[in-house]
């Protein structure tokens, strides 16, 4: 199964169309049990996408489009939040480094099924979180410079 029917079975409940209509500046929107992802994007971006849309659907209440508003900002971050746990959580790093893909960027965003920016957007998102490393399953996982080894 690939990564965006995984996403999709996550939430059944939750009806998921690709618009060939929706504006470019927008990659899409979650509403009343609805998620609408840009058709227009690869699939890729999609994947990232759709995380971060079943991120607002399990986190998310209101109209958050007003991100000077604290509050949306803090349901944005938490939303995005979620979808990188979906996607990209630390154990699919430790996967990718037991297949022998780490050090290889592209091979192991192929492996994932997540574009480049979005797997560089997932780190920086660790690092806020736990700082320069964290210690999980057995494995030291360095955010920077990236690095993984098992302790």
């Amino acid at each position: 199964m690939q990564q965006l029917e995984r996403l999709i079975s996550r939430v059944p409940e939750v009806n998921i169309t690709h618009d060939h209509l929706m504006p470019k500046s927008l990659d899409g929107i979650y509403y009343d049990d609805n998620i609408r992802l840009n058709a227009n994007n690869d699939y890729y971006k999609n994947v990232a996408v759709l995380a971060e849309e079943i991120g607002h659907y399990y986190t998310s209440s209101g109209h958050i489009t007003n991100y000077r508003d604290i509050n949306n900002m803090r349901q944005e971050i938490r939303a995005r939040r979620v979808g990188i746990k979906l996607v990209l959580p630390l154990e699919n790093l430790i996967d990718c480094y037991e297949k022998g893909h780490w050090g290889d960027l592209y091979a192991m965003c192929l492996h994932l099924e997540i574009d480049r920016s979005y797997f560089e957007e997932a780190i920086e998102d660790y690092k806020r979180q736990f700082g320069a490393y964290v210690k999980y399953d057995g494995y030291l996982i360095e955010f920077e410079p990236l690095k993984i080894k098992r302790i």
